[in-house]
């Protein structure tokens, strides 16, 4: 499927650093298999470029990107508005949105009607949107 990239496509994953020490409320229990998750993805392509940002939800990067919990990744592409934030862990039925949003990126298309293109570049101010996948 990555044989269909366009462009190269920027990986940010938002993530703790690995301690072996457990210290209650600041576990994230999903970051290291996210981390392991979207390693082997980035393996498969040389356009796709992982940048893991070992951070908390308040400093500089993580902020920059409205990043308010972790494990989060954003992807972007050169030459393409906006970006794909993405929180959790990408497994299960949530692995093919994640592939389905690198490819999407990549070509800078989002897979819209001209009407909807048409209405949301006449915006004069950001939009946020925020899309919740589950199975159930």
């Amino acid at each position: 499927m990555f044989e269909e990239l366009s462009g190269d496509v920027s990986l940010e994953l938002f993530t703790e650093h690995e301690s072996p020490l457990i210290l209650p409320g600041t576990d994230c229990p999903t970051c290291k298999d996210t981390r392991l998750l979207l390693e082997e993805v980035a393996g498969l392509s040389d356009k796709l470029h992982l940048q893991v940002l070992e951070v908390r939800p308040e400093d500089g990067p993580a902020a920059a990107h409205g990043i308010q919990r972790i494990p989060a990744l954003v992807i972007s592409a050169d030459g393409v508005k906006g970006q794909v934030r993405y929180f959790g862990l990408p497994a299960g039925y949530e692995f093919s949105v994640l592939i389905g949003s690198i490819l999407d990126v990549s070509k800078g298309q989002a897979g819209l009607s001209d009407e909807t293109m048409e209405v949301l570049n006449s915006l004069d101010k950001d939009l946020h949107i925020q899309v919740f996948v589950t199975p159930t």
